[in-house]
């Protein structure tokens, strides 16, 4: 494969700011470059959010690329340039590693692979919204476009290990009401009881699988005031083999048993305007799981690694609501969703070639 080709692509991802929620301009520079190779190129409008671009390659649709081609904002300290910077076997800039890094390999391993065979069956979907409720992929799903698709690889960073199934998703609203007070006259802080709950919430992980992690804690802020009112927000991913109903009811009512409340609290799930990611777990048996094993042992001439996503990602509504068997793979790197986030450049290289002999393999099975 072409290195410098490859990393020209990432490079030109990268400098396009596509903040989630805002990914007209990379879209648009998607559709572009597409159009030089795919058959068919459109733009789905998505509320909310730039749309998404789906690259179909031939008339009938078998097996879907898919990765999500927004970041989340330029925060921190860079050391780096967040708009791309080569340094020895590094790629750094906002979005290097999640996921510009996946979406240059599928281009490069399609565009690859078209030199060689017909690419009868292809779609490449790059989805917006991947940062935020993953609108992108949830209207593609809706938008009956995925319709016959047979299997999916997902890009997401995961050290080009094989994910085959993923954890799922709920996040919690708490609402924390009690006595104000101005000065020394009596009161109840109600963000000392909320904090009360964190620390209550934080032991939930040694009795339940999964984790914990509160997201936040919001009051009015009046400045005389000690406030009587907050929300706490709790984000708690969970493994394949529950459902989000009985997660739901298990958390809260661990929640609602935090020793020593001196307030009113009120629990439901967080308002989002897509459904909650549920777990997935795909069957060793699943023919898409060993064409992954497979070209990764001939693309690399070693044994993968096959394990969980310890996270949610658009696998999981492929999965889940598309019915799509789905894997996940993604290079390696690091410092995700921070300053001076950078990906391997051999690690994109390894990707690429897997990819390209996983389609090659899947598009000569009938």
């Amino acid at each position: 494969m072409d290195r410098s080709s490859l990393l020209s692509e990432l490079i030109n991802l990268i400098r396009i700011k596509s903040f989630f929620r805002r990914e007209s301009e990379i879209a648009s520079y998607l559709i572009d470059r597409l159009s030089r190779i795919a058959d068919r190129v459109e733009l789905l409008p998505v509320p909310e959010c730039g749309g998404n671009v789906l690259a179909s390659f031939g008339g009938e649709r078998r097996y879907l690329l898919l990765t999500h081609m927004d970041t989340i904002e330029l925060m921190g300290e860079w050391t780096r340039n967040p708009w791309g910077q080569i340094d020895d076997n590094a790629v750094y800039g906002l979005g290097a590693l999640d996921s510009k890094s996946s979406l240059a390999a599928m281009i490069e391993a399609i565009r690859n692979l078209r030199e060689k065979q017909p690419l009868d069956g292809v779609v490449l979907a790059a989805v917006c919204d991947g940062e935020g409720f993953s609108r992108g992929t949830y209207h593609l799903i809706k938008s009956g476009k995925l319709n016959g698709i047979k299997g999916a690889i997902v890009g997401e960073p995961t050290g080009l290990k094989i994910m085959k199934g993923a954890y799922g998703r709920i996040v919690l609203d708490v609402e924390v009401k009690s006595r104000p007070g101005v000065g020394v006259e009596p009161f109840t802080n109600a963000i000392v009881e909320a904090s009360k709950i964190v620390l209550h919430a934080t032991r939930y992980p040694e009795i339940s699988p999964g984790t914990i992690a509160p997201l936040s804690i919001k009051s009015p802020e009046l400045i005389m005031d000690h406030p009587g009112i907050c929300l706490l927000r709790i984000d708690h991913h969970y493994p394949p083999g529950e459902t989000e109903d009985e997660v739901r009811k298990r958390l809260i009512s661990y929640l609602q048993r935090t020793e020593g409340l001196k307030a009113e609290v009120s629990i439901k799930p967080m308002k989002r305007p897509t459904p909650f990611m549920e777990p997935y777990l795909l069957d060793e048996n699943s023919d898409l799981l060993r064409v992954l094993r497979d070209s990764f042992a001939r693309s690399l001439n070693s044994e993968p690694i096959v394990d969980v996503h310890r996270s949610v990602s658009e696998a999981n509504y492929l999965n889940n609501i598309a019915k799509i068997p789905s894997v996940i793979i993604g290079p390696d790197g690091g410092n995700r969703h921070s300053s001076d986030e950078f990906v391997y450049i051999d690690s994109v290289v390894k990707l690429t070639n897997i990819l390209e002999m996983a389609l090659s393999i899947l598009l000569n099975k009938r």
